[in-house]
């Protein structure tokens, strides 16, 4: 394909934090469009990734650059720097290979590139390979500064832990974490309730019951609700500032498990670095609440009777985008959840499930299983959520679930769907 005889193309534009700047959404589009205009070129899309990371994010997990993937006649994409569509060298030589597969080629405004030739394509490599650099860099830096800011004693910044504020620094630059005098009560009596035994859908209803004050950020989320639920209440207590530690592991881009309690900032000795004035339990009490917390964590380890048996619709279809484990089923507060057995997320499958099947469908409805089409197969199972999953299976390419905010809504973002190309 000659670049000079396209006629058609769609714009992409990607920033991982939202600003205005000289690389904003807008910015970039504009850049864009003055580019399609000079070149005469029919600009038929524009696609856009905003707050999204191309570090942490592959193109395609984007919604934006799927959306992008599934246009239709368009000859070329243009981006503004080869960095706004990867950060890493595979995941950009992916997304090439995946344009090139249809018959598109690839241009960046600010770096002068033409995929259609050798001399360029090379070039746009030595380009992405600059960009891990820059992001790695960039990684370090951030690294460094927190780390600084720990061994400090100052409150490097995130969500604040639940009975604690964050206030401005009495001997220096920063913020540091101070109890919250309305909170750490309640706090306090949930983490003594769970060393006595109580369990945490216990701890959750009693924190209901009592009107315990939600943690800030759930309380804007839930619209007014007071209703305390198990992964909020489970999270508290293990966070490691009940013993006065603070949480870091540092060069971790991702682990086997979301949180690891003991993962805390330690002194030249490898020992436990504690703020006393934080803690509101010792360090041998967290342990051995961390023990009992994992003990009632798995719902294989609860006695027979206390099990309910929940539908096999999708047991062993979806995996964990943290893990890439096999998710399995369970239930939460009597409703039915999948979740990781490793970093412990969860979502609800009663919304999980309607999404999956409208999807199914609407989208691969005319698809064959074996004689039959999809839409007639899945008529024919009936309530039968085993044959339901057989149906499903046959389609499915991956069905992966990524980590989300915990809220009652469903947030169709998490879930990532691929199905079976036709043979």
């Amino acid at each position: 394909m000659n670049l000079k005889q396209v006629r058609r193309c769609v714009l992409y534009a990607r920033l991982s934090v939202t600003k205005e700047e000289s690389v904003s959404i807008a910015r970039q589009l504009q850049s864009c469009r003055r580019y399609a205009e000079a070149r005469g070129w029919e600009i038929v899309g524009e696609f856009v990734d905003d707050g999204v990371s191309a570090t942490a994010n592959r193109p395609e997990e984007r919604l934006g650059w799927k959306s992008l993937l599934a246009a239709r006649d368009f000859d070329a994409v243009i981006i503004w720097k080869v960095d706004r569509l990867a950060r890493r060298v595979l995941d950009f030589l992916h997304a090439d290979e995946t344009l090139q597969k249809r018959g598109a080629g690839l241009v960046a405004v600010e770096d002068p590139i033409d995929m259609t030739s050798p001399q360029g394509r090379a070039f746009a490599v030595m380009l992405a390979v600059f960009g891990e650099m820059e992001a790695e860099a960039i990684r370090a830096r951030v690294r460094a500064a927190r780390a600084q800011i720990l061994k400090d004693g100052r409150w490097p910044g995130g969500g604040i832990p639940y009975g604690y504020q964050s206030v401005p620094n009495p001997d220096g630059p920063g913020r540091v974490l101070m109890k919250d005098v309305e909170r750490i009560g309640w706090l306090s009596d949930a983490v003594a309730k769970a060393l006595r035994g109580e369990t945490v859908n216990a701890i959750a209803t009693w924190l209901t019951e009592s009107g315990a004050p939600l943690p800030v950020r759930r309380a804007e989320r839930t619209s007014g609700s007071t209703s305390w639920n198990r992964q909020t209440v489970d999270g508290l207590l293990r966070n490691p500032v009940l013993a006065g530690l603070t949480p870091h592991n540092p060069g971790r881009a991702k682990s086997t498990k979301r949180v690891d309690p003991f993962a805390v900032l330690r002194d030249d000795r490898d020992r436990p670095v504690v703020n006393e004035a934080l803690a509101i339990v010792s360090f041998d009490e967290f342990e051995s609440l961390q023990r009992l917390l994992d003990a009632r964590t798995v719902p294989q380890a609860r006695k027979q009777s206390e099990r309910q048996a929940t539908s096999p619709f999708l047991s062993r279809v979806a995996r964990c985008d943290e893990c890439a484990v096999f998710l399995c089923r369970g239930t939460n507060q009597k409703r039915p959840v999948l979740y990781c057995p490793s970093c412990r997320q969860t979502i609800g499958r009663t919304a999980l499930d309607a999404y999956l099947i409208d999807r199914l469908l609407l989208e691969r409805g005319n698809a064959m299983v074996g004689d039959l089409a999809v839409e007639e197969a899945w008529a024919r199972a009936g309530h039968d959520d085993k044959a339901r999953r057989t149906v499903l299976v046959s389609q499915l390419d991956a069905l992966v679930v990524r980590r989300g905010v915990v809220g009652r809504y469903f947030d169709e973002d998490r879930v990532l769907l691929t199905w079976r190309c036709e043979l």
